[in-house]
């Protein structure tokens, strides 16, 4: 019992402090609405527990053998980010549309999509820290894998998605607070700052 309190203190602390998931959350919901992001909630959620399965069952015994699988899937996420970061900016760049205006650009931002939140899990390093940490430190919990990896997403579900529900739904309130162009091009550059700053710890991890 002791030892399953100790697991439920580090999804609370992992999951409460701010981190990749819980930023680009908050941005992303004080942009786009609450409503909006949840596919990219939902996407964190997926792609969570598919990498906390995959430590539970030898991920980082796989990694040591071909450890250039990591160095693909952290330039290949970068990439990727990048090119999010470059659609937020140029969207905070683009003028406001005029009624009638059939020139005016389109906005380019968006909120993540359920599918690229889960694949972004898969080179989130505090994401990897805790479900690899997780698969180590807690062995114990379980006799077989199945069952630890069972007993871990439902600890991480119960205890951990609704930390960064909190998060999501901090960035709703300041939503309501933008009501005009220039908070909304702010948050576009602070998004795009987010994800620079997200593609600088993957490549130094």
């Amino acid at each position: 019992m002791a030892l399953y309190l100790s697991l439920v203190g580090f999804v609370v602390a992992m999951s409460a402090t701010p981190g990749p998931n819980n930023l680009m959350l908050m941005s992303s919901s004080a942009l786009f609405g609450v409503r909006r992001t949840v596919p990219h909630f939902l996407g964190v959620q997926i792609g969570f527990n598919l990498l906390l399965v995959a430590a539970v069952f030898g991920l980082g015994t796989l990694v040591a053998r071909y450890p250039v699988a990591l160095d693909v899937v952290k330039v290949g996420g970068s990439l990727w980010l990048a090119w999010m970061a470059f659609a937020f900016v140029r969207a905070g760049l683009a003028r406001p549309a005029e009624p009638g205006d059939a020139k005016a650009p389109r906005r380019r931002s968006r909120p993540f999509r359920t599918w690229e939140a889960a694949l972004f899990q898969w080179v989130n390093p505090k994401a990897l820290l805790m479900t690899v940490s997780t698969a180590g430190a807690y062995i114990a919990l379980a006799d077989t894998a199945g069952e630890r990896a069972m007993l871990f997403m439902a600890t991480f579900l119960l205890f951990g998605a609704p930390c960064g529900l909190m998060w999501l739904l901090a960035g709703g309130v300041i939503n309501r607070f933008l009501t005009d162009r220039r908070h909304a091009r702010i948050l576009n550059f602070a998004i795009a700052l987010l994800l620079l700053a997200t593609i600088a710890i993957i490549l130094k991890g």
